[in-house]
C-alpha cells in the first residue's frame, strides 16, 4: 500500500489541506534504496517520509484520519468516517497504489446529518515507462462499478496491509508461532537497551499468547499485544514495549503502509535515530513508511530532502489553516543545510513564542 496524494476538507483540523508523496526527480546515491514501484521506476513515490511540526498541527489526526478511510476501503461502512468531519460535510480524496499495478482514486463527501456518504472511484493502469504524473491524467471513472453494493468498493480495491501506532490506540500484533518469535527478540534487543534490568523476558508457559518480564519479584505481563499493568515501568520503557511491538509488526511483515506517531517521547535521540534506521531496513518494495517527530536530531540523517515533510499553522483571513510543505520543495542545492533552514524556521513549523516573550516581559516589569 502506497499513498501518492490526499486532500482533506473539513476533516478534523484540516479545512483545506493537500499532501502529496511522489517526488519528479530520481536521487543519485540515495540512502533509501529504490523509492519507486517495483518494477516501475518512473513512478516514484517517498517510501519513507520524516513528518515533523509544532504541537496541535495535526500530525496525530493525520493518521487518525487515514486509519479512518483505510478502515472504510476495507468494509465500506461510513460509521467510520462520521466523527472526523468538523462541520456540515467534510471531504477526502486519496490517490494510491495497492497490491497490483493500478493507480487508484477514491474522493468521497461525508455528510453525517445525512448519514451518507458520496463517492468518486477512478483507476488507470500503470505501464513500464509511466510516472505518478501521467498516471493521474488518465484515470478513468469508475464509480458506478464501485457503488453496485457495500462489498465492491473493497473488491475494486483489493485487501490492505497498514499498521498505525499512536498514544490513543491499541497496542496489538497477531501472534503467530513466527511473530512471537520475531516479537520476542524485538522485546529483548528494545527493552534491553533502554533498561538493563528487564532483560529476563520469555513466554508464558500458563497463559495464552502472553510474554512475561521479569524484574526481580515483578513481572509484567504483555497479552496478545498488549501491555497490561503499564503503571509499573517507566514512561521510556512503557514506551519502549509499544515501540518494540510496532517493530516487530514492521519485520514480520504485517503492513505494507506504516504511521509511527511520536512513540520516542520518553526515549534518548540516539536510540530514536538507530530504530528509525531499523525500521528504514524493513521497509520492502512498494511499502511506505510515515514517521512523525518532534527531534530535530533527526534532521542529520542521511536521508534525501524530500523525505522531510512540515506541517505549519498559519492564520489567515481571520481563521487558522494547516498546510504540508516538503523540504526539497524549497532547499534545491545538495549543499543547502536542512537543520539551517528548520532553526531559521524557513518552513514556518516552529511554535511561536510571541505570548510567552509578552508573559517574559510582564514578569520583568514587575
Amino acid at each position: 500500500m502506497v499513498i501518492l496524494n490526499l486532500v482533506l476538507k473539513k476533516i478534523y483540523g484540516f479545512d483545506d489541506f493537500t499532501i502529496n508523496f511522489s517526488y519528479p526527480k530520481k536521487i543519485v546515491n540515495s540512502f533509501i534504496v529504490a523509492e519507486h514501484l517495483k518494477d516501475r521506476e518512473r513512478f516514484r513515490y517517498k517510501k519513507a517520509v520524516i513528518l515533523m511540526g509544532a504541537n496541535a498541527t495535526g500530525k496525530t489526526s493525520l493518521g487518525k484520519a487515514l486509519l479512518r478511510i483505510f478502515a472504510y476501503m476495507e468494509n465500506g461502512m461510513p460509521s467510520s468516517l462520521f466523527e472526523m468531519v468538523s462541520g456540515e460535510s467534510g471531504y477526502f480524496c486519496i490517490d494510491f497504489v495497492n497490491e497490483d499495478y493500478r493507480l487508484q482514486r477514491l474522493c468521497t463527501t461525508i455528510c453525517p446529518a445525512e448519514n451518507d456518504v458520496e463517492i468518486q472511484y477512478y483507476a488507470a493502469d500503470i505501464d513500464c515507462m509511466d510516472s505518478y504524473e501521467k498516471c493521474v491524467s488518465k484515470l478513468k471513472d469508475f464509480t458506478a462499478e464501485a457503488t453496485k453494493k457495500i462489498s465492491s468498493l473493497k473488491e475494486m480495491i483489493g485487501d490492505i496491509q497498514y499498521r498505525f501506532a499512536y498514544p490513543e490506540i491499541e497496542k496489538q500484533l497477531k501472534l503467530t508461532v513466527k511473530n512471537k518469535d520475531i516479537l520476542l527478540k524485538t522485546l529483548r534487543a528494545v527493552i534491553g537497551t533502554l533498561d538493563p534490568t528487564l532483560q529476563d523476558i520469555s513466554f508464558s508457559k500458563d497463559l495464552k499468547d502472553t510474554f512475561i518480564i521479569r524484574r526481580d519479584n515483578t513481572e509484567i505481563i504483555i497479552q496478545e499485544g498488549k501491555l497490561l499493568n503499564r503503571e509499573v515501568l517507566s514512561s521510556g520503557t512503557a514506551e519502549g514495549i509499544d515501540i518494540a511491538m510496532f517493530l516487530a509488526a514492521m519485520i514480520a511483515n504485517e503492513g505494507s503502509f506504516c504511521y509511527c506517531d511520536e512513540h520516542f517521547s520518553y526515549i534518548q535521540s540516539d536510540i530514536e535515530k538507530r530504530i528509525f534506521g531499523i525500521m528504514l531496513d524493513c521497509i520492502g518494495e512498494n511499502q511506505q513508511l510515515i514517521f512523525t517527530t518532534h527531534n530535530t536530531d533527526m534532521l542529520d540523517l542521511n536521508l534525501p530532502k524530500h523525505s522531510y515533510v512540515f506541517l505549519r499553522k498559519c492564520l489567515e483571513d481571520g481563521a487558522y489553516t494547516v498546510s504540508a510543505i516538503s523540504a526539497s520543495d524549497v532547499l534545491k542545492r545538495n549543499t543547502d543545510s536542512l537543520r539551517r533552514a528548520v532553526e531559521n524556521d524557513v518552513f514556518a513549523s516552529l511554535p511561536q513564542n510571541s505570548l510567552l516573550d509578552e508573559l517574559e516581559m510582564e514578569w520583568q516589569h514587575e
